[in-house]
């Protein structure tokens, strides 16, 4: 695609209202984006365009479009499209394709194997361990984690992620508006290290009715989508069943019966979705994955040699959450030794404290 045709479609799809839909009927219907814009105003009046957005491209057709360009290149964001080499090939043959992605980081990294994980934002701590837990090792046996940035679940799978290898980010609004606002850092580190996508153009607010455009996405770059938490009506669920409807596999990761970010992959799992304990659960699916090198065995401890003390508190924490004081009254050590161990193996990976001076064993 040469740079004017690509200018052009950028052009058009800031235009309010004139959706992926609509970009893909002017490609069919005109040949080429440049073929379009030099219809007259009786061939644009006589094609499907509803008058507004006639008139909308009437009035964009006074401007050059490679200024389109430019202000892209000023935010220092790429654009792809469909018929270019370098777009995702996974995304290529889901139902309504996005036709224009937006992206900064690492497109490349779509061609390898992906898989998403997604979940509820108002996670628990189970969901959050468990979700930064599976995307850390998946991300370490070769596997580059797709998710959302949201808060929960989300996040935690690119943290995870970019513990072990990389992460993409599919946002629902422009690449000039990070949202949530608190994942800004988050947002900059999965840049440098992954590639975070939009499908949709600068200045686009994070409106409720952009996130299922971008769950398909979501599911669409993957092998499959692993759902940690979601409630029984979610975003999550959306992503599951996007990933039903484009033939990708569906894990979950089963959680108390008593809590309501288990009712969603709960009911996954009695409608057929594969129940995981651990990423082995989903690694032995894809067994052709020649990037994958091993397993990361389900609670192993990484080899360190531990001193009497350190295996005393491992022993104790396990893999649920655990307060300070609990550890404490368990272990029977003073507060300024136990301080210093959980400090020691927190930095060496291999727990995490948890707001509210709780820990766990990752």
């Amino acid at each position: 695609m040469d740079r004017l045709e690509k200018a052009i479609a950028c052009t058009l799809h800031s235009i309010p209202g004139l959706g992926n839909r609509t970009i893909w009927k002017i490609k069919n219907h005109f040949g080429s984006f440049k073929a379009f814009y030099q219809a007259d105003n009786y061939t644009l009046h006589a094609s499907f365009l509803d008058k507004p957005i006639i008139n909308a491209i009437l009035k964009k057709r006074d401007t050059d479009p490679e200024l389109c360009l430019q202000e892209y290149e000023k935010h220092g964001v790429n654009i792809v499209c469909w018929d270019e080499p370098l777009y995702p090939p996974n995304l290529r043959h889901i139902s309504n394709p996005p036709y224009t992605l937006y992206y900064q980081g690492d497109l490349e990294i779509t061609r390898l194997p992906c898989l998403a994980i997604v979940g509820s934002r108002t996670a628990t701590n189970y969901g959050r361990i468990t979700a930064y837990k599976l995307a850390h090792e998946l991300a370490a046996s070769g596997m580059v984690i797709v998710s959302g940035l949201a808060r929960g679940i989300d996040s935690e799978a690119h943290r995870g992620a970019l513990q072990g290898g990389k992460t993409i980010a599919v946002l629902g609004c422009g690449l000039d508006i990070i949202y949530p606002r608190e994942n800004k850092n988050l947002y900059k580190e999965i840049i440098n290290s992954g590639v975070v996508i939009s499908e949709f153009p600068l200045k686009t607010r994070p409106e409720p009715s952009n996130f299922p455009m971008r769950n398909r996405i979501i599911s669409g770059l993957s092998k499959g989508v692993v759902v940690v938490e979601a409630k029984e009506k979610s975003g999550a669920l959306i992503t599951a069943d996007y990933a039903l409807e484009q033939g990708r596999d569906v894990f979950a990761v089963p959680g108390p019966i008593n809590s309501k970010t288990s009712v969603g992959p709960n009911n996954l799992i009695k409608q057929g979705a594969k129940l995981i304990t651990g990423i082995e659960d989903i690694l032995e699916e894809y067994y052709d994955i020649n990037q994958i090198t091993g397993l990361v065995s389900q609670g192993q401890l990484p080899f360190y040699n531990y001193n009497e003390q350190e295996k005393l508190v491992l022993d104790v924490i396990a893999h649920h959450s655990l307060h300070f004081d609990e550890v404490l009254r368990t272990t029977g050590l003073n507060i300024g030794a136990l301080s210093t161990l959980l400090f020691k193996l927190e930095m060496e990976g291999i727990i995490k404290s948890l707001p509210g001076n709780y820990y766990v064993r990752l």
